[in-house]
């Protein structure tokens, strides 16, 4: 399904110019860096380790596009890649912005009932895959979805498989005897389809045009003082925008370049940081945790300059050790999809202030927090987070229905995340979240969707998903179940089972269990999951 200006959720503003493309900008870059100045290290083919410099990786999208628009890839069309950390996960996210075609980043947990419901929502005309990653055959399960999915004509695969019907990425990274030209795009035009894990039964798929992504990067790079050049070692997965943004198209835009860390571990990280000297890493507190951990074991750990830590509060004594030990900055921020990043601490604050606070707003964005009548609340009050900007999201794809309950009439976007302001100064704290989500390590659980699921169990009558805190990953998902009379014992295993069973993602399982009489409700039978919370907690 080709995605159009009908389907953004505010009026483009007048067109600007090619290089204001995601790869208009990557011409750019090369132009201002030199084409022979490293833009990418990372696995290619799942296993070689190649370094590309941006004429290279430039002949290499300059290529794959040619190939892609031979398979028929045409301007707005959403060519879905589900690829871990390699090399290709960048060559093909140009490739298809050459074509003015949208990129979709998939992350590699999602199975056969998360991918399917992509696929089938945005009539995706090519899927890129791992032929295998760690131990999973994507293939396989690309295969048996396109014969229920008419739309999708052609799967690629990253490694080597035998899986009948399935084109390798190898032979479309082979030079073209002829090449078609860069498709025109406008900035306004959207870019990049994002699914982000649902709380009301559906992933929902937030698009960002060229100029959205772009501004948020702009105004993050400017209010935090980051700077051009930057050596970015991407811990975060491709999929998630955290990594596909911050992780690669910030550094390419600047001139800088990507080393690609394909599975997160700490070691392999600081070798790949003495390597090629990072300078920038973002990734969810455990990443940074993990690191420091691993870095007091070397006598000689050199850290990354500045890490970039959003999701989740910081301790102090991280950001001292950081500091203390490797003279590195670390950077607090708030974001979501929907808005990148929103606001965030800069470089030259001092560490107190990145562990107190999420930041203050980045460049542009305007943030307010109202109260129930929806008034601006007072300093130190908490209050519903709203968002407005050139960062801001375009809508989400096919449920305008959606676009309008979540933005007031002022154009700002309802969060669904509770703040307060700190000081005069505009920095806030995120306090909570209105929205019924987990986060896992950084990874969002889908609640609604997961216990939808669960009330099929034949043993379960009753259930809710609630978070557990957990000092490494921030939060698990505990499962409070009512069991029906004579039904057999709900354990964490059988739940595991259930669900893996029906194609779900394994970070979305429950890590344990509640099995209890009645679950507390509200007077119109609402679940009081703060009550929930707050037992489990216990």
């Amino acid at each position: 399904m080709q995605v159009d200006a009908e389907n953004a959720a505010s009026a483009a503003p007048p067109s600007r110019t090619q290089n204001e493309t995601l790869y208009g900008s990557l011409v750019q870059a090369m132009e201002r860096a030199t084409p022979d100045r490293r833009a990418l290290a990372g696995h290619r083919n799942g296993d070689e380790w190649v370094e590309l410099s941006y004429a290279e990786l430039l002949n290499d999208i300059g290529g794959v596009s040619t190939h892609l628009a031979a398979l028929g890839v045409e301007k707005g069309d959403v060519v879905c890649l589900q690829l871990p950390n390699w090399t290709e996960a960048v060559v093909y996210t140009y490739a298809a912005s050459r074509l003015g075609a949208v990129v979709c980043p998939v992350t590699t947990i999602f199975r056969q009932r998360e991918l399917d419901f992509i696929l089938r929502r945005t009539e995706c005309k090519v899927l890129v895959v791992p032929a295998r990653y760690r131990g999973f055959d994507y293939a396989a399960m690309a295969r048996e979805l396109a014969d229920n999915l008419p739309e999708l004509r052609h799967i690629i695969a990253v490694g080597e498989t035998e899986t009948p019907g399935v084109l390798l990425s190898s032979a479309l990274l082979e030079r073209p005897d002829v090449s078609v030209d860069a498709s025109p795009s406008d900035p306004e035009d959207i870019a990049v389809l994002a699914f982000t894990s649902g709380t009301t039964g559906e992933s929902k798929g937030v698009m960002h045009s060229h100029a959205s992504m772009h501004a948020a990067i702009d105004d993050f790079v400017a209010h935090a003082g980051f700077g051009d050049g930057l050596t970015s070692l991407v811990m975060s997965p491709f999929g998630h925008l955290t990594g596909f943004t911050w992780g690669i198209v910030m550094p390419l835009r600047g001139s800088g370049d990507v080393v690609l860390l394909e599975v997160w571990d700490p070691e392999l990280a600081l070798d790949l940081v003495a390597r090629y000297a990072v300078t920038f890493t973002m990734g969810a507190t455990p990443f940074l945790g993990d690191l420091l951990d691993a870095a007091r074991r070397r006598a000689d750990a050199q850290f990354p300059d500045i890490f970039v830590c959003a999701g989740a509060p910081i301790p102090p004594t991280l950001i001292e050790q950081a500091v203390r030990a490797h003279d590195s900055r670390v950077v607090s921020g708030w974001g979501m999809s929907e808005y990148p990043i929103g606001t965030s601490t800069t470089v030259t604050d001092g560490p107190a202030v990145a562990s107190a606070s999420d930041g203050c707003p980045a460049g542009r964005a305007e943030i307010v927090i109202v109260g129930p009548n929806g008034v601006d609340v007072r300093v130190g009050e908490e209050g519903d987070l709203l968002i407005r900007g050139p960062g801001l999201f375009k809508g989400y794809y096919k449920r305008p229905d959606l676009d309008e309950s979540s933005r007031t009439a002022e154009g700002y976007l309802q969060t669904g995340d509770r703040a307060y302001l700190l000081d005069d100064s505009g920095h806030i704290r995120i306090s909570g979240r209105t929205k019924d989500i987990i986060i896992r390590g950084g990874e969002n659980i889908p609640v609604v969707e997961i216990e939808n699921l669960l009330l099929t169990h034949p043993a379960v009558r009753e259930i809710a998903l609630v978070p557990v805190p957990h000092e490494r990953l921030g939060e698990t998902a505990c499962a409070c179940v009512v069991v029906r009379p004579e039904s057999p014992l709900v354990t964490v295993e059988t739940l595991a089972q259930f669900l893996a069973a029906h194609g779900v993602a394994k970070q979305f399982f429950p890590e344990s269990v509640r099995v209890m009489a009645e679950l507390p409700r509200t007077p119109s039978g609402k679940i009081q999951k703060f009550a929930l919370r707050q037992l489990v907690g216990d």
